[in-house]
C-alpha cells in the first residue's frame, strides 16, 4: 500500500516544479514509510511513497519504468491476480525482473491501453505516463477501495492519494465547498465527484482519466449497477457463495509481511476469522477496541478469538481518549466525516501497527449481501406508504409533529411521505425536509442536489429488484465516500494496509444478482451469509444486532464530554459560520442533555464540522485539544 502523487503541465510549457513534487510526496510519509521516489520529464511528474508488502527489495521501488523507460508507473494498491496477468504478458513476449505486481502495468498498458483495468483483480489507484504517446492515464479500482484526488490549477493538473498533497501547491487555498455543506450535514459525508474542499475532486470508482493531446477524457470502465439478476436455487447459491468467499480470502493473504484481522465479534469479521483458521489453516492475530462504559463488544470479540485460537489484542478507549482522537481523525480523514468509529479505528490501527502490517476487515459485506436494517425498513415503509397514503397530507403531518415533536418523529413522517429514491440517502436520510427547516430555518438549503443525486442513481436501476437497487446506490455513495474513505485513511495513518475480501468484485456482483429472498428473510439481512457461517460460528453471534465498533457518543455527549461540546458549538467563531438557524444549537444541546431526544449524531456532525474549519481552513493544529477538559 502506498501513496502516489503527480503533476501534469497542461500547456506543455516550462518545467515540472521538482520541489513541489517532492513536497507532495513527502506529505504522505505515513502511507509509505519504507521508501520514496520522484521522477519527471517534460510535462509529466510522478511521486511515490512505498509501504513494502510484496518483493521487499529495491526492485519494487517506484516510480517504476518499463519498456525501455518509455512508460513510467506510480501505483497504490494490490493486484491479486498479477501472476496470471504476468503469464499472459510473458506469452506475448514481455519480460519482467521483479516479484512485484506493479511491474505488469507498463506492459499491460502497451498491450491493452485503456482496457488494462478490466484485466486486474484487486484494489488500486495508479498513474501511467507514456512518453511515446505523451499521455497520462489515471485509474481507480472498481469499487473505490483506494482513493485518488485531483485538481486543476491554472493549466496544470495535480493528482494524489490524499488531499494534503494537493494543498502543497500554494495556488490551492483550502476553503469549504459551500454547495456540499448540506450533503455533509445530511449524510455525514460528501458523495459524488466533488469533495468538501472547493476546487478538489475525486476520481470516481471504476473510472479512468486520460490526458492526451491537450484533452482530458474521463470514462467509466466498470459499473456494478449493470448486473443481470441470477435465477439460482438457494442450495446452489449458498455453494457458490462459499466458493467465492474462500477464493477471495485466499487471494487476500498475498503478503511478505505479518498479517492480522480486525475483529468486532460481529458476523463479517467472525466469519473471516473462522474461514482463515478453520478452512485455510492460518494462524491469525486479531485486534478489537471497546470502551469502559460498554464492554460487550470486547467480550464478543474475545469469545470469537478463544473459539478460533487467535492471538488476540484488545484496546480500551475512554471518552477523553476519544475527544483528543478527533484531532488525529480530522488530520487524516481530511474531509469532515461523521464517523465516530473512525476515531476508534485510527487508535486501533496505531495499536496494531507494531504487530502487523496487513490487516483484513469485514467491510463491504453489508452492501454486497444486503445486511443493513435499512433495506428491510425501506421495504416496510414502501408498503405503509401505499396503505396509509393519506398521511402524506401536510395538515396531518403538521398535527402529528405538534403531538409528537422532535427530529426523530419528523424524520419518520417524512420518510413515510417520500418514494424510495428520495428516502434512501446512503445509509441514513438524516436531514429530511422537516428537520431541514429546524436546522437551517427559512430560506436554507432545500436539499435538491442530494435528491437529484440519488434520483439519478435509482434511475439507472429502474425495473430491478428494490433491494438490489438500494445495494447499488449504497455502493456508489455510503460505501465509497464514507466507509472506504474511513477505512483507507485511518489505517494508512498508521502505515497499515487494509484488505477487504468481501469487496472482491466477483463476490459483490454475485450478491447484487441474488434473489431478494436469499439475502433478506423477515428482519434478517445477509441471511445466506449467516446461514453459510452457522456451521462454524455460534448462532447467537450471527443473529445478534449489528454493532461494528460502536462508540457510546450519545452517552458521552450527555456526561463526560458535554461541557467541551457546548463550549465549542456556542463559541462566537462557530456561530459566525452562519450554517445553522439561530437558536438551533442551544435547543439541540438542551434536548439531548435532558434525554428528551437522542441528538448525539447530530451534535457530533456539528463538532466535526467546526473542528474541520479550525484545522484545515484556519490552520489550528489541534483544535479539540485546545478546548481543554
Amino acid at each position: 500500500m502506498c501513496g502516489i502523487a503527480g503533476i501534469y503541465l497542461g500547456d506543455g510549457a516550462g518545467q515540472i516544479d521538482a520541489g513541489l513534487l517532492e513536497r507532495m510526496t513527502r506529505s504522505m510519509h505515513h502511507r509509505g514509510p519504507n521508501g520514496s521516489g520522484t521522477w519527471n520529464a517534460g510535462r509529466f511528474g510522478l511521486g511515490h511513497r512505498r509501504l513494502s508488502i510484496l518483493d521487499l527489495t529495491d526492485a519494487g521501488a517506484q516510480p517504476m519504468s518499463g519498456l525501455g523507460e518509455s512508460v513510467w508507473v506510480s501505483f497504490n494498491g494490490e493486484i491479486y491476480n498479477w501472476r496470471k496477468v504476468r503469464a499472459e504478458l510473458q506469452a506475448k513476449g514481455h519480460t519482467f525482473k521483479s516479484e512485484c505486481d506493479t511491474e505488469i502495468l507498463a506492459a499491460g498498458w502497451r498491450e491493452w491501453g485503456e482496457d488494462l483495468p478490466s484485466k486486474l483483480h484487486g484494489m488500486f489507484a495508479f498513474a501511467i505516463v507514456d512518453l511515446q504517446r505523451k499521455s497520462l492515464f489515471l485509474v481507480r479500482d472498481r469499487l473505490g477501495i483506494k482513493p485518488l484526488y485531483w485538481a486543476e490549477v491554472g493549466e496544470d493538473l495535480l493528482f494524489a492519494s490524499e488531499i494534503r498533497a494537493l494543498l502543497e501547491d500554494p495556488r490551492l487555498v483550502p476553503s469549504p465547498n459551500p454547495e456540499r455543506v448540506d450533503a455533509y450535514l445530511t449524510l455525514g459525508y460528501v458523495p459524488g465527484e466533488e469533495t468538501f474542499f472547493k476546487g478538489i475532486d475525486k476520481l470516481r470508482p471504476g473510472h479512468s482519466m486520460l490526458l492526451e493531446d491537450g484533452r482530458r477524457n474521463i470514462r467509466r470502465w466498470y459499473d456494478p449497477s449493470k448486473i443481470e439478476p441470477l435465477d439460482l436455487d438457494y442450495g446452489e447459491a449458498k455453494k457458490q457463495l462459499e466458493e467465492l468467499l474462500l477464493a477471495s480470502i485466499e487471494e487476500h493473504l498475498m503478503s511478505d509481511v505479518p498479517l492480522g484481522c480486525f475483529l468486532s465479534g460481529g458476523v463479517d469479521s467472525s466469519g473471516l476469522v473462522a474461514y482463515l483458521t478453520q478452512k485455510l489453516g492460518q494462524k491469525v492475530q486479531t485486534f478489537t477496541v471497546g470502551y469502559p462504559e460498554d464492554k460487550s463488544e470486547l467480550g464478543h470479540a474475545a469469545r470469537v478469538a478463544e473459539l478460533f485460537g487467535t492471538e488476540h489484542h484488545a484496546l480500551e478507549l475512554t471518552h477523553g481518549d476519544f475527544f483528543l482522537g478527533v484531532d488525529r481523525q480530522l488530520e487524516h480523514a481530511e474531509e469532515p466525516l461523521l464517523e465516530s468509529a473512525a476515531v476508534a479505528l485510527l487508535e486501533l490501527s496505531t495499536f496494531a501497527s507494531s504487530r502487523a502490517t496487513v490487516l483484513l476487515s469485514g467491510e463491504g459485506a453489508d452492501e454486497a449481501l444486503a445486511g443493513y436494517p435499512l433495506y428491510e425498513r425501506n421495504l416496510k415503509l414502501d408498503q405503509l406508504r401505499r396503505i396509509f397514503f393519506p398521511l402524506q397530507n401536510s395538515g396531518v403531518r403538521a398535527l402529528a409533529r405538534k403531538v409528537l415533536p422532535g427530529e426523530r418523529m419528523a424524520k419518520y413522517l417524512d420518510w413515510l411521505a417520500q418514494p424510495t429514491a428520495a428516502r434512501h440517502q446512503g445509509n441514513s436520510c438524516d436531514v429530511t425536509p422537516a428537520v431541514r427547516r429546524m436546522l437551517y430555518g427559512p430560506g436554507g438549503d432545500d436539499g435538491s442536489w442530494i435528491r437529484d443525486h440519488f434520483a439519478q442513481l435509482f434511475a439507472k436501476t429502474q425495473g430491478q429488484d428494490l433491494v438490489a437497487r438500494m445495494q447499488a446506490a449504497d455502493l456508489e455513495t455510503w460505501l465509497v465516500d464514507d466507509l472506504l474513505l474511513k477505512a483507507d485513511k485511518m489505517t494508512m495513518a498508521a502505515s497499515i494496509e487494509l484488505r477487504v475480501p468481501f469487496l472482491d468484485h466477483r463476490l459483490v456482483e454475485f450478491g447484487l444478482a441474488l434473489p431478494r429472498s436469499h439475502k433478506l428473510r423477515g428482519s434478517t439481512g445477509k441471511f445466506i451469509l449467516k446461514d453459510l457461517l452457522s456451521d462454524c460460528v455460534p448462532k447467537d453471534l450471527l443473529f445478534r444486532t449489528k454493532q461494528g465498533f460502536p462508540v457510546p457518543i450519545s452517552q458521552w455527549f450527555r456526561e463526560g464530554l458535554y461541557n467541551r461540546v457546548e463550549r465549542l458549538l456556542t463559541d462566537e467563531r462557530t456561530t459566525a459560520r452562519g450554517y445553522l438557524a439561530p437558536g438551533y444549537v442551544q435547543n439541540a444541546l438542551e434536548r439531548h442533555k435532558s434525554g428528551k431526544e437522542d441528538l448525539g449524531r447530530r451534535l457530533f456532525s456539528l463538532v466535526v464540522l467546526e473542528l474541520w474549519h479550525r484545522r484545515w481552513v484556519e490552520g489550528e493544529s489541534n483544535p479539540a485539544a485546545a478546548l481543554g477538559e
